[in-house]
């Protein structure tokens, strides 16, 4: 309601002379980046907007194939298709996130990245899924959209740089 009333636009970008000075998505995004302990925050349309611009910015495209669970919602499997690459369904968990078990069987030649979803707000088993994703070679995306503000060993959900540093110390 205040951006609407103060006549100010929803855009992150432009429109300079029309926002008078106000900028909602650059403050949103910055507050958020602060939140989650980050350096940054990209505000986006969607839950796929947002996936799609991380693996576009991951450099995943056609030929490649990217392992997700079979419990999530359709965003995860239509960005990777929209990056042109091949969704490959691993196996859940008994807490209905991307079970590490399976996921190791799932990877091929073309395997590039894995997007594990915390689902319901329950954190992926991180240290385990990132060990194999250490071991292949391969990206991390986290897709928190179901779980924001959830943690993982004291650390936010969506941060995969956090969780790896920490499984390089031990």
């Amino acid at each position: 309601e205040e951006v609407f009333d103060r006549g100010a636009v929803l855009f992150r970008y432009g429109f300079d002379e029309k926002r008078k000075g106000i900028f909602k998505v650059k403050e949103f995004e910055e507050k958020f980046a602060e939140y989650m302990g980050a350096k940054y925050a990209l505000g986006v349309a969607s839950g796929t907007a947002a996936l799609r611009v991380a693996l576009a910015a991951l450099g995943i495209g056609p030929g490649d194939e990217v392992i997700t669970q079979a419990f999530t919602f359709v965003a995860t499997v239509e960005a990777i298709m929209e990056a042109g690459a091949t969704p490959v369904i691993a196996e859940v968990d008994k807490s209905l996130n991307l079970d590490p078990d399976d996921l190791e069987s799932k990877i091929s030649e073309r395997t590039k990245a894995i997007i594990p979803v915390h689902m319901l707000g329950v954190p992926a088993r991180m240290n385990e899924i990132l060990k194999v994703a250490e071991k292949h070679n391969l990206k991390v995306l986290e897709d928190s959209a179901q779980a924001c503000g959830s943690s993982y060993k004291g650390k936010k959900t969506g941060r995969s740089e956090e969780h790896t540093s920490e499984l390089q110390s031990h």
